[in-house]
């Protein structure tokens, strides 16, 4: 929750949410490290906490999943699984996509902290979130196009 809705999992719930189809960039098996966001908050509670200073501490969980798998699971969520073909649509991929981020998390993990949520709860209250409060964002008809792009103010001279 409170992810801005460009991000993946808000943007995909939004584009279902209007009788869209997911957008996925190149073949959808990049992957991504998901973790609920009570769970970043703990871990920063125990970095603040625990940590030593100038230590790193990068945090990460359990939850590796493609972004393709992510839009499956969410059409399924909402309740969709019999149209799952005709909401999955793949878009060119973005130069440059990282094809996955890995994170070591040993340093937090030493520090007692333990992701608490698991994947497929989060990711519903993540769903349900979104479903009751995207509005809050205004017009976030931009965010939810394959490849959005903020207008810059400043015109080329």
């Amino acid at each position: 929750p409170h992810q801005f809705p460009e991000k993946l999992i808000p943007k995909f719930t939004n584009q279902l949410s209007r009788g869209r189809a997911v957008t996925l960039h190149g073949t959808g098996e990049n992957t991504r490290n998901f973790l609920y966001v009570e769970d970043v908050a703990r871990a920063f509670d125990c970095i603040l906490h625990k940590a030593a200073i100038g230590k790193i501490y990068n945090i990460g969980g359990s939850n590796e999943q493609s972004n393709l798998e992510v839009a499956k699971q969410l059409i399924k969520i909402m309740g969709l699984a019999e149209q799952e073909s005709s909401l999955i649509s793949f878009v060119p991929d973005r130069a440059f996509n990282d094809l996955r981020y890995t994170i070591d998390n040993t340093a937090l993990a030493e520090l007692g902290w333990v992701e608490q949520m698991p994947w497929e709860e989060g990711l519903k209250r993540t769903v349900e979130w979104y479903k009751s409060y995207s509005c809050r964002y205004e017009n976030i008809e931009q965010a939810l196009v394959a490849h959005p792009r903020i207008e810059s103010a400043v015109s080329a001279i």
